[in-house]
């Protein structure tokens, strides 16, 4: 994972689990309404540690975000650094060519040779980038799979014991519940995963 998408892919995945987030907090909020007694107020008990979350998330995404709009701007600055010193450089190879004028040949020479330097620069930085966000792509799309068919086997295993007694049919539930969390959770991390090989294309 390339040092400028890990932050960008911490932001989306912080903004994704506050939608996430905003969802369920609805969700049991419209249920909320229907209920009363002890049960509402377990409801609105758990809508208040909801809330407590969201907004810890909440503070947690925007100084994440903050942070990262410090360290864009840093990285800009260093650019322009790095930019004005490319100047230099350029206007000191072209100070040096100026000096060969009359040796065509050396200068075609010279000129070739950097041309060709930059072409196998490109072409090895564009490679690297390709093989890399192939395999990084390759591998999470593995574990997607793999996830999937874990819960697929844990679906089964649940529709056969439906008929059982509770207890199975609990337990059953539960190994489902662990498979659904398992697999979003892998599903996060490939995306995750996506993002970053894609990130280090662009």
């Amino acid at each position: 994972m390339g040092e400028n998408s890990y932050p960008h892919e911490t932001i989306a995945w912080a903004k994704q689990r506050l939608d996430e987030l905003d969802g369920i907090i609805s969700d049991v909020e419209k249920t909320s309404k229907g209920l009363s007694g002890s049960v509402r107020a377990e409801a609105e008990a758990a809508l208040a540690r909801l809330e407590a979350s969201r907004a810890s998330l909440r503070k947690s995404y925007d100084a994440l975000r903050a942070e990262a709009e410090d360290l864009k701007r840093t990285a800009e600055d260093l650019q322009e650094a790095l930019d004005a010193e490319w100047v230099e450089v350029e206007t000191s190879f072209q100070s040096f060519l100026g000096a060969l004028a009359d040796q065509a040949d050396t200068v075609r020479s010279i000129v070739a040779a950097r041309a060709e330097a930059q072409r196998q620069a490109w072409d090895n930085s564009l490679k690297g980038l390709q093989d890399q966000a192939a395999e990084t792509v390759d591998k999470a799309r593995g574990e997607l799979d793999a996830a999937i068919k874990h819960l697929s086997d844990e679906a089964d295993k649940f529709q056969a014991r439906i008929g059982e007694v509770k207890d199975a049919g609990d337990a059953s539930w539960e190994a489902v519940k662990s498979g659904l969390a398992e697999a979003k959770a892998v599903h996060d991390r490939t995306i995750n995963k996506i993002r970053g090989a894609f990130a280090k294309l662009f």
